[in-house]
């Protein structure tokens, strides 16, 4: 199958290893070890290896899905559902987008109030942020995809966590296998936000050139985020005790502490800085997935739906005082998340393949 897209706006297979591991490797890096690790201790490592491989299931669920109807989920939703039940449920995504992209930004000003500026306004920066957010989602889509490429250099963070090997307590990794299957499962869901993410193929699918070539590509994707995690969860372990990580809010921004360099005195405020590469690619695609919904559903220009979308993303953000609020908004997305990934895709692709048994025998 090619594209549905016009050529210019396309992207090639390989890119969506960027366009996913940007969506999945989002900030929430930065505490997603603490409750995992006090449910699970030194296993965790195993339950983000059993939650990396679900994703893999997953994945080849969604590419099931859309090689077969060759199209994205806006219209997959009225083929399977009829009109109005469909446009219903693309309205949901619509919310659960926007509902994303607040919470990611407001995630942001509060690491940048607490450990930057602490009297800085969050609608100062809110406002901004989308200022840019817009910029970047009215070139299109292969501009966002560019800025995700762009935003890869926050690696070079995450490998800094190599420098303070000598703070590392290797004792800290054992037992082995210390703790029950049921422990492991729930640190393994608590894993399941912090790989959301490739949802969005539902939505870009149509934006790929040979989009069933994209699949081993989306699978690496997913393969690193894992990685990613599995480095996160050993330099937690190997610097803190389960216990000292329930007194830590982002126990990463304060394992940058540890990292000292002649010409850098405080390089945690570069890594707090630093998440700006983390949270830009997210809002961007959230925005425009959101605004190119709009766009079918109710025939209206994306650049049109845009102003409104990030309207309603700093009304929302600056309803969210505190970090008490954030974490309410992260709870209801973790809940929202894990339905989304382990109930409604597997029923979407339950139902498609029903329809294509009874096609065959009609």
């Amino acid at each position: 199958m090619k594209s549905t897209e016009h050529p210019r706006f396309t992207i090639s297979p390989y890119l969506v290893f960027v366009l996913i591991h940007s969506m999945q490797f989002g900030p929430e890096y930065l505490s997603m070890s603490n409750i995992p690790i006090q449910l699970a201790g030194q296993d965790t490592w195993i339950s983000i290896i059993l939650c990396g491989l679900s994703f893999h299931v997953i994945i080849w669920m969604m590419y099931r899905i859309l090689n077969r109807n060759e199209t994205d989920l806006i219209q997959i939703h009225q083929q399977f559902f009829g009109k109005l039940a469909g446009g219903g449920l693309n309205f949901i995504f619509i919310i659960y987008f926007l509902l994303i992209a607040s919470f990611q930004l407001r995630f942001f000003i509060e690491i940048i109030q607490v450990w930057l500026f602490k009297d800085l306004e969050t609608w100062s920066l809110a406002l901004v942020m989308l200022l840019l957010v817009y910029y970047i989602v009215a070139g299109g889509f292969r501009v966002i995809v560019g800025i995700c490429m762009f935003s890869l250099l926050r690696i070079v963070t995450i490998l800094a966590m190599f420098f303070p090997a000598d703070y590392f307590h290797f004792n800290n990794l054992i037992p082995l296998f210390d703790h029950s299957l049921s422990e492991i499962v729930k640190a393994g869901k608590e894993m399941t936000f912090p790989f959301l993410g490739v949802e969005m193929l539902f939505f870009c699918y149509t934006f790929i050139k040979t989009p069933q070539k994209s699949q081993k590509w989306a699978h690496f994707a997913n393969f690193i985020t894992t990685v990613s995690y599995l480095l996160v969860i050993f330099f937690s372990l190997l610097l803190f005790k389960p216990e000292q990580l329930s007194v830590e809010i982002w126990s990463q921004l304060t394992k940058y502490k540890f990292i000292q360099f002649p010409f850098i005195e405080r390089f945690d405020y570069i890594g707090a800085a630093a998440q700006l590469l983390w949270v830009v690619p997210i809002l961007c695609f959230c925005i425009w997935a959101a605004s190119r919904v709009c766009k079918l559903m109710f025939t209206v220009k994306q650049r049109r739906a845009l102003p409104i979308l990030l309207i309603l993303v700093f009304v929302a953000v600056c309803f969210i005082p505190d970090h008490s609020h954030i974490e309410v908004v992260q709870k209801i997305l973790y809940d929202i998340g894990f339905y989304l990934i382990y109930a409604y895709i597997p029923f979407v692709f339950l139902v498609d393949v029903i329809r294509m048994k009874v096609r065959r025998t009609v």
